[in-house]
């Protein structure tokens, strides 16, 4: 799904100044927008044609964490959640509720037009999935649209590991427990490392970031 003016962002805040503000920046950069000023209007509306949704926490009866939960009941567009709160307990639930990504306000608005396209085309990778990765289990090989992605035994376990449990938080120690057949170890930053070595290498042949860190909980492969 590529950025044009057909491209639809709800954007659900009681703060309407606020609300008012991110829709002009994001239409002076080619976005149609639609405001919502509470969860339930938005859930109430015709959201079928809306490519993602910016939505604030702290919304008044319907909070942000509710309407994601709701949301995610029947729709699969992309979240992204907005918190004047800095508690990290929050951040996570959002993203395990099925939120894409987090900000904290106050943000750059040119931050979350950049956050915006990033979520924007890691759905249109998505959708092309079929094509764009393949993983052959018997060959110990894997191809971004054909490509072979260079990558050693380690990388191409972790990959297949991350294929097979996309969408869901994978720990560290599931990792070392299926790489290497044990828990980490507090102090052991393998599993890290051999995590951002494969994140590195799928972003350089795909233009997309796409593993996530959960902080606190482990990874996410968001493919």
């Amino acid at each position: 799904m590529s950025i044009t003016d057909q491209t639809t962002i709800a954007i659900v805040d009681d703060d309407l100044e606020l609300g008012s503000l991110i829709g002009d920046y994001l239409r002076s950069n080619g976005l149609t927008c639609e405001l919502f000023e509470s969860g339930e209007g938005f859930l109430e509306s015709d959201y079928s044609s809306v490519s993602l949704l910016v939505l604030d926490v702290g919304l008044p009866g319907m909070d942000g964490f509710a309407v994601c939960r709701k949301l995610r009941e029947s729709s699969t567009i992309p979240i992204i959640m907005l918190t004047a709160a800095s508690d990290d307990v929050d951040r996570i639930l959002g993203l395990e509720l099925g939120a894409d990504d987090y900000m904290g306000k106050p943000f750059n608005p040119r931050e979350l037009l950049a956050r915006i396209k990033a979520a924007l085309r890691r759905v249109q990778v998505s959708e092309g999935t079929e094509v764009a990765l393949r993983i052959s289990l018997s060959e110990r090989r894997s191809y971004w649209n054909g490509q072979l992605i260079d990558l050693t035994g380690a990388e191409f376990e972790l990959l297949a590991l991350f294929n097979s449990n996309r969408g869901q938080i994978i720990s560290r120690d599931r990792i070392s427990v299926a790489l290497k057949g044990h828990s980490a170890s507090p102090f052991d930053r393998s599993v890290d490392t051999l995590v951002s070595r494969l994140r590195r290498k799928l972003k350089l042949i795909s233009s997309v970031d796409l593993i996530r860190s959960v902080r606190g909980k482990g990874y996410l492969f968001s493919l």
